[in-house]
């Protein structure tokens, strides 16, 4: 077989490995890269997977040097299948977009979404989303600062809460104290080194933060600022404890993490709807239950049951479908236990990071994730920002408001039961999608970033390589 064929034949993975703590890697992960012939990555995060790597070829550079990873990964494709490593989840300012935009067939590049890094210092900190958030890099180094600080300045005015990637650098100490004089005063969670050693996460006040050099001085780029708003809650969780709540991803067992197996696992009981409890099939041998009734009264009844075995010392879990602080019941239980009873939380893939994967790479600039549709108007305005935009539970007839006045070429992804049976997604430009008509409900309907493309049925989204790298 010539090299041309080779390559033609072999595949290319875009992996997300979590936060680092081999405990937050799914098993579709590891299953990416324990099957691929080469792995290519950056070294710290290589250092993180080192278990999965003996009897690999391993092909690693340094920070600035996103493209030479690329090119290198897509070059091995002449000789076997590659691992391209991305911390996190690869769409959240990870390597899908550019590995999606320089690899020579989009469609047959698999990108294997991640815990996300934000959502893991949520759960650490008992921190839930219940009606949106934006998430925002303040790195300037591929998106001027003017287009940071208009998002900046709309999340603040609609009271969103805010997670603020890549905060402060030894060179760049000025933006964080912008973003948060922009955002008022607020309860802020600063996490460092979530999953990694070194974990230290901590609540404050923006007001407090501002004028405080020691806590300033712990914050660098390892590290997430997320600026409590409107509609989040905060519980409080813990590291090890008898009740736990445990997010299972969008469906596919192999999404899976490694902690949510072993919780699972030790438990005498699994409480949680029917449908999550047949996707665990015998997964545990736990005695499972499924309440019934409105939303308020199944958790109360499963945090009573669970709280009954805690007290004998007994270990339950309750589960909620992607990430338990995205747009999940789980604050619920939280609320609770206030006062009561200690709960751990464990993150899992979300749904949003399982639609972004399916279609390509939508998400790899700034983004809002929203719990229902917007009035029209905001959404186009977030949209005329250049924030990728993530609605859950759209029903058909709401699609066209949204997108009435949205750019008629911006990629769109319209999914529903993802990794589940029966999933539809379908990936179109925004006109594309009005003359569709969709109908139906229980819809995410995803808009891509800005600079967004389709490429051989895949949405790719620039995040400006091509002015500060050579391709």
């Amino acid at each position: 077989m010539d090299k041309k064929a080779k390559a033609e034949s072999c595949k290319l993975s875009i992996v997300g490995i979590g936060p680092g703590e081999q405990a937050l890697r799914t098993a579709a992960a590891e299953e990416a890269i324990l099957t691929a012939d080469y792995v290519v990555g950056y070294r710290p995060y290589l250092d993180l997977i080192s278990d999965l790597l003996p009897g690999k070829t391993v092909a690693s550079s340094r920070m600035g040097k996103e493209v030479d990873r690329v090119k290198a990964a897509v070059d091995l494709l002449e000789e076997g299948s590659v691992a391209l490593v991305s911390s996190g989840d690869p769409n959240i300012y990870g390597m899908a977009g550019l590995g999606l935009e320089l690899a020579p067939r989009p469609r047959d590049v698999e990108v294997v979404p991640g815990v996300t890094s934000f959502t893991a210092a949520a759960c650490r900190a008992g921190l839930a989303f219940r009606e949106c958030v934006s998430v925002i890099s303040l790195s300037d180094l591929l998106t001027p600062w003017q287009a940071i600080e208009a998002r900046l300045q709309q999340a603040s005015e609609l009271q969103m809460p805010v997670a603020l990637y890549n905060p402060r650098s030894k060179r760049r100490n000025w933006q964080l104290l912008r973003a948060l004089e922009l955002c008022g005063d607020r309860d802020v969670l600063v996490a460092r080194n979530v999953g990694r050693p070194g974990e230290d996460i901590f609540w404050t006040a923006s007001s407090i933060l501002k004028d405080n050099e020691a806590m300033l001085d712990k914050i660098d780029m390892t590290t997430l600022v997320i600026i409590s708003g409107r509609g989040a809650f905060r519980g409080e969780a813990c590291k090890e404890a008898c009740i736990n709540l445990v997010g299972i991803g969008p469906g596919d067992r192999k999404s899976l993490t490694g902690e949510t197996r072993s919780l699972l696992l030790g438990s005498q009981k699994i409480l949680g709807a029917e449908r999550y409890l047949n996707l665990l099939g015998d997964l545990s041998p736990a005695s499972k239950v499924a309440h019934t009734g409105p939303c308020p009264e199944r958790m109360t009844s499963r945090f009573r049951e669970a709280e009954e075995l805690a007290r004998m010392g007994k270990t339950a879990s309750i589960l909620t479908g992607g990430d338990p602080s995205i747009f999940s019941a789980g604050w619920r239980i939280l609320e609770h236990a206030r006062g009561k009873t200690n709960v751990h939380i464990s993150a899992g893939v979300s749904a949003f990071t399982s639609v972004a994967a399916r279609a390509g790479a939508p998400l790899v600039s700034d983004f809002v994730l929203l719990s229902r549709p917007p009035d029209p108007g905001l959404h186009s305005l977030l949209a005329r920002l250049g924030f990728a935009i993530v609605t859950y539970n759209v029903q058909g007839h709401e699609i066209a408001p949204l997108l009435q006045d949205v750019d008629p070429k911006r990629p769109c992804v319209l999914a529903r039961d993802v990794a589940r049976p029966g999933e539809e997604t379908i990936i179109l430009e925004a006109e594309e999608l009005l003359a569709a008509k969709p109908s139906g409900f229980r819809f995410t309907l995803l808009l891509a970033s800005g600079h967004s493309y389709i490429k051989d049925g895949r949405i790719i989204a620039r995040r400006g390589y091509e002015t500060k790298y050579a391709y």
